[in-house]
């Protein structure tokens, strides 16, 4: 078993009609002054089970309110098992999409089995938050989101079927995304998965507290136990609407100047017009290459000799762009790793906006958007990326299907 229906948790439409005023981003986009929008837009609304209320949270209000809204159905209870569709459609670089993914229950394994693939490095902090959330709610409350090798298009000939019929639920959520999803009963999903990795897209530390928690549980594979799946929303990685952002760096409190002449040891620098890195901004690259202003002035930065560095990183990294301002030119030259990155980075997806805040930046990185296929080459070969290295956009809402995973009650 690696796939599997499940029992969906969803806003009672005959209590609360309007959806559009419960979900919210997943929790980790979600900033601070935006906190207070959500709160103050439902007493219902999802950021009320998600969101620490304080520091050092330990979700048992969460827990309370989950069991509250359940007992009052404000959240109910499907009929049965089933599999979801989840479609988002939404504008992006002046064209609309469709972005379709499978809501399933997937089975909690190990990386080194192969079966789920990252392409991220975890951090303890995030995945003891999301292990309280877990422990305490005894729910998934957001999805994985995931992707599938499918070039034969066995999903969406699948979807087809679904996508005329009534929907279960339709919001509309930040910047004008339509979240629709049918329930569907489609049997044949399940052998389609029997064979095929699936990739993380987002989610790696919410995968890992999952995977803890059904150890605690004595849940690891044991299909008799809700806990030893996890909630997903998957996609076909050839889906076109799969839209990758890149995400810039602006950098500050780096106090000694950068040099030129010593950046130049490690680095060729082209000298290049805003508007033309703007133009040059909107196609992925073949070979490891990006933005970069500093005292003044703008250049695009190409790593020399990269190549060499391919047995120790593997090609999939080593010719990421991102790998080489990460680890090359902010780590060398900025003094930046993980101990001081959050106070001296900031990541962003406009360039215009960062442009013209530059005389507040020591430095600022752009970035062209990397292809679909880096994450899934770098997952293969178990390789990592840099942090903040793809931003698939948009992100799925949160609070559009939940799934219990406490222990099923004993037969008598």
């Amino acid at each position: 078993m690696r796939v599997s229906p499940f029992t969906g948790i969803y806003y009672n439409p005959k209590k609360l009609p309007n959806l559009s005023d419960l979900i919210t981003p997943p929790y980790d986009v979600i900033s601070k002054s935006d906190e207070k929008k959500y709160f103050e837009r439902s007493p219902y609304n999802f950021a009320h089970l998600i969101l620490a209320k304080k520091e050092n949270e330990d979700y048992k209000e969460a827990a309370a309110l989950l069991k509250k809204w359940k007992d009052l159905e404000i959240l109910k209870k499907d009929t049965g098992p089933a599999y979801y569709l989840y479609r988002q459609t939404f504008t992006a670089r002046g064209e609309t999409h469709t972005r379709d993914t499978l809501m399933a229950a997937v089975e909690l394994h190990d990386f080194s089995d192969g079966v789920i693939r990252p392409h991220e490095n975890t951090h303890g902090k995030y995945k003891a938050d999301r292990l309280l959330k877990l422990r305490s709610t005894q729910h998934n409350l957001s999805h994985i989101f995931g992707m599938v090798k499918d070039s034969e298009g066995f999903l969406s000939s699948t979807f087809e079927q679904w996508v005329y019929k009534e929907p279960l639920l339709k919001a509309t959520g930040n910047e004008g995304v339509e979240n629709t999803v049918w329930r569907m009963d489609a049997p044949e999903i399940a052998e389609f998965f029997e064979s095929r990795p699936i990739y993380i897209v987002d989610g790696h530390h919410r995968y890992e507290s999952s995977l803890t928690y059904a150890r605690e549980q004595n849940a690891l594979h044991n299909p008799k136990h809700p806990a030893s799946r996890m909630l997903f929303a998957i996609a076909n990685c050839f889906d076109p609407g799969l839209v990758v952002f890149a995400t810039h760096r602006f950098v500050t409190g780096i106090e000694k100047p950068l040099e030129k002449s010593l950046i130049e040891k490690k680095f060729e620098l082209q000298p290049m017009e805003f508007s033309t890195m703007k133009t040059w901004l909107r196609t992925p690259k073949d070979s490891p290459q990006f933005g970069l202003f500093f005292g003044g002035n703008l250049y695009v930065a190409q790593p020399k000799d990269w190549t060499s560095r391919i047995p120790e990183l593997g090609k999939s990294v080593a010719k990421l762009s991102v790998t080489w301002s990460d680890h090359g030119f902010l780590t060398e030259f900025c003094g930046i790793d993980d101990t001081n990155r959050t106070q001296r980075v900031s990541y962003k997806q406009d360039p215009d906006d960062l442009w013209e805040k530059r005389g507040q930046a020591n430095a600022i990185i752009f970035h062209a958007p990397p292809r679909v296929t880096d994450v899934t080459e770098v997952a293969d070969e178990k390789r990592f990326m840099p942090q903040k290295s793809t931003f698939f956009y948009p992100k799925l809402a949160a609070g559009l299907i939940l799934r219990d995973c406490q222990p099923l009650p004993s037969s008598p």
